[in-house]
């Protein structure tokens, strides 16, 4: 049996989508605090993205075109499957996930044996969350906890570390934002073990403008059940 992860063993996967203003901040932040295995997907942007981040010296997967978040983590999933990486991390590229909850993250998956964490906003201080995020992820909440046989507190976080096993057995279908959910509930079905740990967000006006609107709110959730009811 191989023993605990390590950080060592961390990837870190950020997919993105024309975040080239803030990618070298991001991948600076991660770099200072020990992780420097990281992987971007660019899902199919028009601001240069990955020509940042190569010219950081990232490992870059591009994707022709804008699929969507879930399909962009779905090739970082794909990518760890092809090259045997022991553990990923997904963190969004607009700098509002904190580098040091990775080792939340990690601690967790040693303390609990569990094959996916998921870094959970709404057990710890939710000060910054603005009040249509905290409604969207609310209603994301109810969503996914229907289908699901556990409750999970934060099931929109995009923050997740998933162990080997969870990275062989996921394949994510949903293309958008709905991959959140559809993670967990694909997770439950397979067996794997799941759990959540307190981390922390960090929202600038950047980050505030990225992520869904209520038009798009109600689009991943009509795909998120389309998905699950009809597929």
């Amino acid at each position: 049996m191989p023993g605990p992860l390590t950080k060592d063993d961390i990837y870190v996967c950020l997919p993105a989508y024309n975040e080239a203003t803030v990618l070298p901040e991001v991948i600076a932040s991660l770099k200072e605090h020990g992780f420097r295995k990281i992987c971007v997907i660019d899902d199919g942007s028009t601001d240069g993205t990955s020509k940042v981040a190569r010219s950081l010296g990232i490992t870059t997967i591009a994707h022709q075109i804008n699929r969507g978040a879930g399909a962009a983590v779905q090739t970082g999933i794909e990518v760890a499957r092809l090259k045997r990486w022991p553990a990923l991390v997904f963190m969004d590229a607009d700098g509002q996930h904190l580098p040091e909850d990775i080792h939340a993250l990690l601690g967790k998956m040693t303390e609990t044996n569990s094959d996916l964490i998921v870094g959970s906003r709404f057990l710890s201080d939710l000060e910054q969350m603005p009040a249509s995020r905290r409604l969207f992820n609310a209603i994301g909440n109810l969503m996914t906890n229907i289908f699901c046989k556990q409750r999970y507190t934060d099931s929109q976080s995009g923050l997740r570390l998933l162990n080997q096993r969870a990275i062989n057995e996921l394949q994510l279908e949903i293309d958008g934002f709905g991959f959140c959910s559809e993670m967990l509930i694909k997770a439950e079905k397979a067996g794997l073990k799941i759990s959540e740990t307190p981390t922390h967000v960090r929202y600038t006006d950047y980050s505030r403008s990225k992520g869904q609107d209520l038009q798009m709110g109600f689009s991943t959730a009509f795909n998120f059940l389309f998905n699950v009811l009809f597929k």
